[in-house]
């Protein structure tokens, strides 16, 4: 009979460690941690998730998890990305929920539409 192998499992415990703009950023920034050995995943911010799933990216950003044996590495790593790239590493705490800007095209574009709705209305009862 075979001795029976005993392995010890451990779990994960994850621990955000970067806040990446959008889906395709969190994914550059999860495979050069692979490269290095370390597994991480990414989690969409807010109502994002949904986004994802429709869009396939989120305005909302997307959380980088470690794990926490693996964390100060995977700061260093992206930290030396993100110095190559010119961008300032914001820490997590310092990240607030920022509601999103429309853009100037979109803006035009309501205000137009408005314009001409009430125009066509006013036509019609005064026509």
């Amino acid at each position: 009979m075979r001795a029976a192998r005993q392995e010890k499992v451990e779990a994960m415990r994850p621990v955000c460690i970067y806040t990446a703009g959008d889906r395709i950023e969190a994914e550059m920034l999860l495979e050069a941690l692979q490269r290095n050995d370390i597994q991480g995943f990414r989690e969409a911010r807010g109502s994002g998730g949904a986004m994802d799933v429709y869009t396939g990216n989120s305005i909302y950003g997307e959380k980088i998890y470690v794990d926490e044996q693996d964390a100060e590495h995977a700061e260093a790593i992206i930290g030396s990305i993100l110095a190559e790239a010119e961008m300032d590493v914001e820490p997590e705490d310092e990240i607030s929920d920022q509601t999103m800007k429309h853009p100037r095209w979109l803006q035009a574009g309501v205000v137009l539409l408005l314009v001409l709705l009430a125009a066509g209305i006013f036509a019609g009862i005064f026509l």
